[in-house]
């Protein structure tokens, strides 16, 4: 064994040693330590830090995905095999639940975000594979090729720079605090929120004209929403696995998902300084970066950032207390971005103030703690930060497509289903 210690920011012991063989070894000596001292062994469902090359994510992505090849491989068996298709009510009332953003928060509060992937993934694809419409498998299942790979993408990027960010000289600090804001709703759950609505209302007003309960299923399917889920579903995917092997660890793909929603952005004046106190060269692209975003900038005023108040919306006074800067923004029913890097623990008003934001980015280049609580940490510095807002235009653009993509295909298979050329088809 080479040396062990404890990480107070992942709360784990950390062990490392020469050889893979001796970690059970290992294990169980630690566990005869802990036994001694009167530790015993957490539960499984205790609540903690989790480590950024836990596997369960992978598991996870994969198991959903396995669940689509299952079901579209019964599909096309049974549509081989000529067996009747199970009613269309089925599938559409499966795909009402799926889509509707109540149902799923619902769910999610009840089994945590992967079971309630796994069970909605699993009723799909039964439904799906029933019902012989393979069309609806296939294009899940390539969104959770995206999700497997941005998955395995950021334990990668863990793993790279393991040996710097968990070392024992190094300043780790965990989640602590006041909890992180609620997510806010994004453009895509509204519209799948009103597009819910207005398919169950479509399929009332369908079977009350045609006395039809297949032809109000199929009404209740063209009102779908999955355009506008999945368009912004895979673009975040392929963003946090591009970050990812850029040096970016996302911590919270979730929260990540929430960037084109920012409207506010503030810069902590640690993150901008460089190692000489000066102005850091990529100062001025950052700043610029968002305001072609269309972002607010905040920036706490500083005499090395002189240069650079006219870029920005708002200068506040360097005495004035990060949190309460940001909190201020939040009155605004705005999503807040927070760039900061925290030097220490002590730094208790930047800490707050990442934990209040929407979307909290830690710088950990030269001397910058590692803020596991932050949903991304930028490894490089303002660079990584460059690069997550230059997305910022881009996320916006794919979820206005998507929705509009999303009201035309409803558009068009409700006029179909109007006209009756719906009945009996696939998808």
């Amino acid at each position: 064994m080479l040396f062990a210690y404890w990480d107070d920011g992942l709360a784990r012991l950390v062990v490392s040693a020469t050889e893979e063989e001796a970690t059970d070894d290992v294990v169980e000596h630690a566990a005869r330590l802990a036994a001694r001292h009167g530790f015993e062994l957490a539960a499984g469902d205790v609540e903690e830090t989790t480590h950024p090359a836990d596997p369960a994510g992978v598991r996870a992505a994969v198991a959903t995905f396995g669940v689509d090849v299952l079901g579209t491989a019964v599909a096309v068996t049974g549509y081989a095999l000529r067996l009747p298709p199970s009613p269309r009510l089925v599938t559409a009332v499966v795909t009402l639940l799926r889509e509707n953003p109540r149902f799923r928060a619902w769910l999610r509060a009840r089994l945590g975000s992967d079971r309630m992937d796994l069970v909605l993934a699993t009723a799909n694809a039964a439904a799906h594979g029933a019902g012989q419409t393979p069309a609806s498998l296939l294009l899940d299942g390539t969104l959770r090729a995206c999700q497997i790979a941005e998955t395995v993408a950021r334990a990668a990027a863990f793993d790279a720079v393991h040996d710097d960010l968990c070392g024992p000289d190094r300043i780790s600090l965990a989640p602590g605090g006041e909890s992180r804001p609620p997510l806010r709703e994004s453009p895509a759950q509204e519209y799948a929120s009103h597009a819910s609505t207005g398919s169950v209302l479509g399929a009332a007003a369908t079977l009350l004209v045609k006395h039809d309960g297949t032809e109000a299923a199929e009404a209740v399917l063209a009102g779908s929403p999955k355009a506008a889920r999945y368009g912004p579903a895979a673009f975040h995917a392929v963003l946090s696995a591009a970050l990812s092997r850029t040096g970016v660890l996302v911590r919270d793909p979730e929260r990540l998902r929430r960037l084109d929603m920012a409207g506010t952005v503030v810069l902590h004046a640690g993150a901008l300084r460089g190692a000489d106190g000066e102005a850091d060269p990529w100062a001025e692209p950052v700043l610029d970066a968002a305001r072609r975003a269309g972002l607010r900038v905040v920036l706490v005023d500083d005499p090395a950032l002189e240069d650079f108040t006219g870029l920005a919306d708002q200068v506040v006074d360097a005495r004035r207390p990060l949190d309460d800067v940001v909190y201020e923004a939040r009155g605004e029913t705005q999503t807040v971005l927070t760039v900061a890097r925290v030097g220490s623990a002590e730094e208790s008003d930047v800490l707050a103030a990442l934990r209040a934001s929407d979307v909290a980015v830690a710088l950990t280049d030269r001397d910058g703690a590692v803020v596991w609580g932050a949903d991304m940490l930028a490894l490089h510095g303002l660079p990584d930060v460059w690069r997550v807002l230059i997305a910022i235009p881009a996320a916006r653009a794919v979820g206005g497509r998507s929705q509009t993509l999303a009201r035309s295909g409803a558009a068009l298979s409700g006029l179909l289903v109007a006209v009756g050329e719906a009945k009996g088809g696939r998808g």
